[in-house]
């Protein structure tokens, strides 16, 4: 061993430097690491003008979870360099929306979005981009680190590389990075080292019991860069009356609690603001609660929400405009964004409980039943009202100059 040591010392420089290599190769190989430890990553690394993503993507404080569908493209720099504008398409069941928003610099996140995609947004920015709580430009995280943070919750896990796999989604098949944590369930995100953004993710809602219902999933459909507008960006938006001048600073809202028709639910409800204008977003949150107890909600509720005309007749649904047969609250509890489309002075909404059981199974119809509830609705913003009293002085004024008309008239054939 003597002799080994000193005859080290006498090789080359050069050729300690290949043995150095060599045997930390060696060292390397039983514990599954190889030249991606090297490699560091943040959310956006890489990014560039001209690319584009599509996803499909579900975030539980999005209607429980409902699939969507986000695509953007990054079309240039924004003129001081510090950020990117972004053209962003979101397909929601029937609802399509396109708009502008800028993503930063040293995180992709959105730091400036058009008022009518900006709840799409933020879906994005808590599941695709998740990771940049962790890693941004200023501060990558390399694989080759077991820890890059911890989840916020309480008891919450270790955040960082497990271990590299084959992962395929409808966009391709790569080598990834399993980015991930384990608190009762495994929490993975498939990260890609030279591509922007994670290629998949699957992470749960952190509850103290019973099986944890997904927080967020997301899968890359395509990627791909473009000089000039992507194919998918010809979709034609949604639009309605008013749409892109609602007002944001309204807090206002109403809060009530009403028995089903049937007496076998309560339904409390808030909406808010208060007063919407045609053409504007409503914020609604439902409660789905027990007779006996309105402290405890029922669980695994069927129900839709219809927009009706003065005698009952039915105007549309809210499943419907998302291409679906029902919506659905699994834990009792629902929070909608919907879109007045009814004119002034007032629309009807019908809340109707179909049943209870699992989401796309036939439900059980003893506790169905439905409420009614009147918004009271403000024209659209843009369109000119008129008071009362200005209708009046104008229906004054046109009164008079039909008594003048009539009375030169008769004035005209007198004879003198």
């Amino acid at each position: 061993m003597k002799d080994l040591t000193i005859g080290f010392f006498l090789i080359q420089p050069m050729q300690k430097y290949f043995l150095l290599a060599f045997f930390s190769a060696l060292l390397l190989i039983p514990l599954g690491l190889n030249s991606a430890f090297a490699d560091s990553w943040y959310p956006g690394e890489g990014l560039k003008t001209g690319d584009f993503f599509r996803y499909n993507v579900c975030f539980t404080d999005w209607h429980n979870c409902t699939q969507i569908e986000l695509d953007f493209w990054v079309q240039n720099k924004t003129s001081d360099g510090s950020g990117y504008n972004v053209q962003f398409l979101t397909i929601d069941g029937n609802n399509i929306q396109k708009g502008h928003t800028v993503f930063g610099t040293v995180t992709p996140d959105p730091v400036y979005s058009d008022p009518h995609i900006a709840d799409y947004t933020n879906v994005y920015r808590n599941t695709i981009i998740w990771l940049d709580a962790f890693a941004t430009s200023e501060s990558p995280k390399d694989f080759s680190y077991p820890a890059w943070g911890r989840t916020g919750s309480v008891g919450g896990g270790t955040v960082g590389p497990k271990d590299q796999e084959q992962v395929t989604v409808q966009g391709g098949s790569y080598k990834a990075w399993v980015i991930g944590w384990h608190k009762g369930v495994d929490n993975k995100i498939w990260v890609v080292p030279n591509m922007p953004f994670p290629v998949k993710g699957i992470v749960y809602t952190d509850v103290t019991q019973g099986k944890p219902p997904p927080q967020y999933v997301f899968e890359l459909l395509e990627t791909g860069n473009s000089q000039t507008s992507p194919e998918f960006l010809n979709r034609i938006s949604s639009t309605t009356p008013g749409a892109g001048i609602c007002p944001t600073d309204d807090t206002s809202a109403v809060h009530d609690s009403i028995n089903t028709d049937s007496s076998t639910m309560i339904i409390e409800y808030r909406y808010s603001p208060a007063i919407p204008h045609q053409g504007c977003p409503v914020q609604w949150s439902l409660y789905f609660e027990k007779q006996y107890d309105p402290g405890q909600k029922f669980s695994n509720v069927q129900y839709d929400i219809y927009t009706v005309d003065d005698n009952g007749k039915n105007l549309g649904s809210v499943a419907a405009d998302l291409g679906k047969s029902t919506l659905f609250a699994p834990v009792g509890d629902d929070f909608r964004t919907i879109v007045i489309k009814q004119p002034p002075p007032v629309t009807h909404y019908l809340i109707n409980v179909i049943g209870t059981g699992a989401e796309n199974t036939s439900p059980d119809t003893a506790y169905s039943g439905f409420v009614k509830i009147d918004v009271k609705t403000a024209p659209p913003l843009g369109v000119p009202e008129f008071p009362v009293s200005a209708i009046m002085v104008m229906a004054i004024v046109v009164a008079m100059g039909i008594l003048f008309t009539r009375f030169k008239t008769s004035f005209s054939i007198l004879k003198f």
